[in-house]
């Protein structure tokens, strides 16, 4: 049984991000939808990843999945909190992300307790988690809503390495952390959607 979240460390090498940034180089960037652009979200066929027994490797992992979304992201805005469960696709199953060029600075992605599992999901956080968190962790989340944050509990603070995947369940909260406050401009990961058909 997987966890909510999870890490697995270097779960891609040297060679293979290589592949995979130059593979980016060649796609034509596309920018996030939805009005705020924060970041190119550039979509590919799964079948024309350029590394050597991905499915199979992720299948040894995940066990069966489909993946509904294979993208490069390339942050140059920090995302806010959000889920990655409605999507119009069924049975969403795990997000994972594979960083692969974020200039050697520190960068994390956080993931929460609290689900999202509709568009209304912050008018169902109705309580105030009570989690305590400590002056690092807000400054991580420096461009969350105030708010908000008190009714989110931290289920995890993943540090970006390259090739390290993060995992976790689609309905799951998360976000990224307010890397442009080190100076950074933009973070690029491989990102996957996977569902279930079961």
């Amino acid at each position: 049984m997987l966890d909510n979240s999870f890490e697995i460390e270097s779960f891609l090498n040297d060679h293979e991000i290589e592949m995979l940034l130059k593979f980016y180089s060649t796609l034509p960037k596309k920018l996030n939808s939805g009005d705020t652009k924060k970041a190119y979200t550039t979509g590919f066929p799964i079948k024309t990843i350029p590394v050597k027994n991905f499915i199979s490797r992720l299948k040894n992992v995940f066990g069966d999945f489909n993946v509904t979304v294979s993208m490069f992201l390339e942050e140059f805005i920090p995302w806010t909190v959000h889920s990655d469960y409605p999507k119009q696709d069924k049975n969403p199953y795990y997000a994972l992300l594979i960083p692969l060029d974020y200039n050697n600075k520190n960068t994390h992605t956080i993931i929460f307790n609290e689900l999202g599992i509709d568009e209304n999901w912050k008018d169902k956080l109705n309580n105030e988690s009570k989690y305590k968190y400590t002056d690092q962790q807000l400054k991580l989340l420096s461009h969350v809503n105030s708010d908000l944050l008190k009714k989110l509990s931290i289920d995890k603070v993943c540090k970006w390495q390259k090739g390290k995947m993060i995992a976790w369940h689609r309905n799951f909260l998360h976000t990224s952390d307010n890397f442009s406050t080190d100076g950074r401009e933009q973070k690029t990961a491989l990102v996957l959607f996977l569902n279930r058909d079961d």
